[in-house]
């Protein structure tokens, strides 16, 4: 099943490549021909299949575009937590290098840590779990991407994150524990450039993409509404086949979600409409 998978992302790659960056708002600054779109979709292609990954080339080249998308003269790094084998760090890189910013690589490089009990993505992983030394990543990242544009934040995300003092473009998590999300996302929100992205790649888990939606989250920790997140249960529609739900996923064997979902610091998830309440607000006014 995985070949079949294999096979037809490289059929269809050139078609992706030309649809996913198909933008009229990309920059001018950065030059991006047809031909220089294609060669930059095509390394990151062959890239996840040289370097151990859990997220498409396709959710690498989404990143790519909103990247590509943004002005040269607006500032804020790539961040990216969570890098296991440095196979979407290296994608990434080849961005940052075009675009003249700065990957910032946040990683135990040590695996995951021990799951909180009351984590409830904690069961299904365990300590040490998507483990790929510093020296790893470092070489695969001088052999397929841009380290010169690379920095390495070697730590706990509890205890980097809140270190970091950076104006943020985008950042992607790829983070799998629901209290690394949580960590992340308290501490790179108040980053984010106004219309800076957070991108996720554990996109399936309703459960988990609740937390973009959360308003009692949202309220308490930065006092405003949620969110959202596009691409929530299934991933951004990038010319994949998915159905879902998670829950049924080995029914559907060659069915894929397209790993990867986003939000943007402009965004609004906020639910208004109760017609009730204002039907009672109604009535006692005209009493």
């Amino acid at each position: 099943m995985r070949f079949r998978m294999k096979l037809h992302a490289i059929a269809v790659a050139p078609i992706s490549i030309l649809f996913i960056l198909s933008s009229a708002k990309i920059h001018p600054a950065y030059r991006m021909t047809l031909i220089r779109r294609l060669k930059l979709g095509l390394k990151m292609l062959f890239n996840n299949l040289r370097i151990p990954t859990g997220t498409s080339f396709k959710a690498h080249l989404a990143m790519a575009l909103k990247i590509l998308e943004t002005p040269p003269e607006t500032e804020g790094d790539v961040v990216e937590c969570g890098t296991w084998k440095g196979g979407s760090a290296a994608n990434l890189s080849l961005v940052c290098k075009l675009v003249g910013r700065k990957l910032v690589i946040c990683d135990s490089f040590e695996g995951l840590p021990e799951g909180d009990p009351r984590d409830n993505e904690a069961k299904f992983y365990k300590k040490g779990d998507y483990s790929g030394t510093l020296e790893e990543v470092q070489a695969n990242l001088t052999r397929y991407g841009a380290i010169e544009c690379c920095e390495f934040n070697r730590g706990w995300f509890s205890d980097t994150l809140p270190k970091l003092n950076r104006p943020i473009l985008l950042a992607f998590l790829d983070v799998d524990l629901e209290a690394s999300l949580e960590t992340c996302v308290r501490n790179i929100w108040p980053l984010l450039v106004p219309h800076g992205y957070i991108f996720t790649d554990e996109c399936v888990g309703l459960n988990y993409c609740a937390l973009f939606f959360s308003e009692k989250w949202w309220q308490e920790t930065f006092d405003q509404k949620p969110p959202g997140l596009i691409g929530a249960g299934t991933g951004l529609p990038l010319g994949e086949y998915y159905v879902g739900p998670y829950s049924e996923y080995q029914d559907h064997p060659l069915q894929h979600a397209s790993t990867g979902a986003y939000t943007r610091r402009s965004f609004s998830g906020y639910w208004s409409y109760y017609p009730e309440k204002a039907e009672i607000r109604s009535e006692f006014s005209s009493t």
